[in-house]
Order: structure tokens, then sequence, then C-alpha cells
């Protein structure tokens, strides 16, 4: 993909993605999330909706797809690396979860927070991803997650999900709860006092070629070459979403 990044924005041809809506997220749009919200990071993170080339736009549009692409700048609000503000995602329409959605980490530098929905006792699983460049990110259904920059560089991740967001995303817990289940700082992780946890793993991604997740291939250029290969994005009530094929335990 012939793209540069500036400062706070994407530097391409338009022409060569058409559909492409360039946004940003300011220190003011997203400091709710942080537990000392001081920083000269701006903007905190920045990209584009429907990153897709336009030669290629069809394939997306035909299949319920889109790509987005997200810049994180370096740095640090309060003693946190710079993050996503988090959001869940709605609930499928007739299904009781929620869209999955899929990440690849274009840059060294990038973690996830992944946590559950609160279980009955109001408890959250937290599962903390720990990224290369290269590696691709299952955020399961019923799942929040948050990405950041733990770098001293841009930090560039894409993701692909259902088109048009139709079950809309969820920022409240995050807002509410003053970000995610953990913050993460130069010690490590903090756990953050507005929840509860009820297990936590530290991991990395693994490779699910079934599902269209290979190293050595970007996740563009294996949706664009196989997009049936991705069903499990619009119909995740077909699929096992295991964790420990997703994801296998590393320390930190």
């Amino acid at each position: 993909m012939n793209i540069e990044i500036s400062t706070g924005k994407l530097v391409y041809v338009k022409e060569d993605y058409t559909p492409a809506i360039d946004w940003q997220k300011t220190f003011m749009d997203g400091k709710y999330a942080y537990a000392k919200a001081e920083t000269s990071v701006e903007p905190l993170y920045f990209g584009a909706r429907y990153m897709e080339k336009t030669a290629d736009e069809g394939i997306f549009v035909q299949n319920g797809f889109m790509a987005d692409m997200t810049v994180l700048n370096p740095g640090k609000v309060g003693d946190e690396f710079v993050k996503t503000v988090g959001h869940y995602h709605g609930t499928l329409p007739g299904l009781t979860i929620s869209s999955p959605e899929v990440y690849e980490a274009l840059s060294d530098g990038i973690e996830y927070l992944l946590q559950s929905e609160p279980d009955q006792d109001g408890k959250v699983a937290v599962i903390w991803v720990v990224t290369k460049a290269g590696d691709k990110v299952v955020m399961p259904p019923c799942y929040g997650h948050v990405s950041m920059n733990v770098g001293d560089k841009p930090a560039v991740e894409v993701d692909i999900q259902k088109r048009d967001n139709p079950n809309f995303s969820d920022y409240s817990m995050f807002k509410e709860r003053i970000g995610g289940a953990f913050y993460r700082t130069d010690d490590g992780l903090t756990k953050n006092p507005n929840y509860e946890v009820s297990s936590l793993r530290i991991v990395k991604p693994l490779e699910v070629p079934e599902w269209g997740i290979t190293k050595g291939k970007t996740l563009y250029d294996s949706f664009v070459e196989a997009p049936e290969k991705f069903d499990w994005l619009v119909h995740p009530d077909k699929y096992d979403f295991d964790l420990d094929v997703l994801f296998t335990d590393i320390e930190l």
C-alpha cells in the first residue's frame, strides 16, 4: 500500500484510495480514557476508514467488509502509553453475540487489551496481546478492545470488519470506568481500580490459516485473494472462537 505518514494524517493519492475517509482522535476527544490526562501528544491517533484501494473496493463492498488504518503516535498521557480509547461492538441482530474484528500490527510496539463483557459477578476476563510487526489479532465476539503504542515511533495497524459498522461501537464502559481494566506504563500493567478482574492472560497471537490469518502475507492481501475465508467476521455464530487456538501464553 503506497501510503506515507505525516503529522496527524495519512498521505496518499486520493484516486488510488477513493473510498477513504480521513479522521483523527485528539487529546480532548480521548482524555477520558486515561487515569492522568496530561500530554503534549497531539493528535493521539489518526487514520482512515474504508482504506481500500480503488481497484479492490468492489471486493470489499460485495462481501460486506471494510478495511481501516490507524496510526498511534508515540508518547505518554500521564504515565500511560498512547492508546485508543477502547470500545465494545453491539450485538448482532437475532443473536446474543457481537461482531468480531481482526487487526494486523504493521509496526513493532503494538499491544492490545481485550476484555470480556462483565460476568454475573461484574468481573471481566482480560487478555493482553503482545505483537510484533506482521502479527494478526482476532478480537473475539463480546470482547472490548484497546490498541496501544509502547514503542518510540508511530505505530500502524490495519483492521477488517463488517462494512459500515452496522452494529455500532459502544464506548460507554471505557468512558465511565476511565479506560480498560489495566493501564500500560513503563512498569508493566497497572490494574484500573474501577474494575474487578476474574482472570488475566498475557499472550501472543497464533496463525489460523483457515480464517485467512497467516504469516508472510498481509491481512489486506489475504482478504483480497480469498474473502470467503473471512466469513467468520460476518457470521460469528457459525464458528468456534477457541482462545487457545487464537493465542498462546507468554510472559510480558
